[in-house]
């Protein structure tokens, strides 16, 4: 059930058509055109699997906290899409209104790129995102975030409330991706332990 989830989705983010039964060959043949960008562009690559979160499902907040490179709580203040070897992207620019974890500042601006397809953030709104860090590269002039397995790691903020982004998928696959629906107190609080846990680990041995 993943796997066809996420080879719908690569379908839906390059060629702009939905993914069914009725459609098996045609997605087939949109599946080898993905791969073929992707061996000829590294950076597509690397976007694509941090942006999809191939083969990786992140049920909880300490399994997002464990894969980010920061985590902020911040506001959208710009987007743009673009386009690079044929693949269309969004770069969403979030000023940082608290630091959760992470070599970042309040008040920095950062950029977050992910594929057109998960659109899932809008200007003005309240967001907490789990990034992962990206040197600059022919994607961007400047280093850039990808949010943690997509969707999985972008959170709307609505009052004291904050819950993951899933409303663009189907019955079946909030399934697999709960929304962690929680205060938005109780979400910092889990990703503080997440992270103290993870500093608190040995380092691993060299021998």
């Amino acid at each position: 059930m993943r796997k066809m989830f996420f080879l719908c989705v690569i379908g839906v983010l390059l060629m702009g058509t939905g993914c069914s039964s009725a459609l098996e060959a045609q997605q087939a043949k949109r599946t080898e055109i993905v791969k073929a960008s992707i061996k000829q562009t590294p950076s597509a690559d690397s976007i694509i699997q941090h942006a999809l979160g191939i083969g990786e499902v992140y049920p909880s907040v300490e399994s997002l906290s464990k894969a980010s490179s920061i985590i902020i709580q911040g506001v959208v203040i710009h987007r743009n899409t673009f386009q690079s070897e044929g693949i269309a992207y969004i770069k969403f620019t979030v000023k940082v209104t608290k630091a959760l974890s992470g070599e970042i500042q309040v008040g920095e601006t950062v950029s977050f790129i992910t594929l057109l397809g998960f659109n899932t953030m809008k200007t003005s709104e309240k967001i907490i995102l789990f990034g992962r860090y990206h040197p600059k590269d022919s994607l961007l002039s400047k280093d850039y975030y990808t949010s943690v397995g997509g969707f999985q790691g972008q959170f709307h903020i609505k009052g004291n409330r904050a819950k993951r982004i899933t409303s663009h998928l189907s019955a079946t696959d909030q399934k697999t991706f709960p929304p962690l629906e929680m205060k938005l107190s109780l979400l910092t609080t889990k990703i503080k332990k997440a992270k103290k846990t993870i500093n608190k680990r040995p380092p691993v041995s060299t021998n």
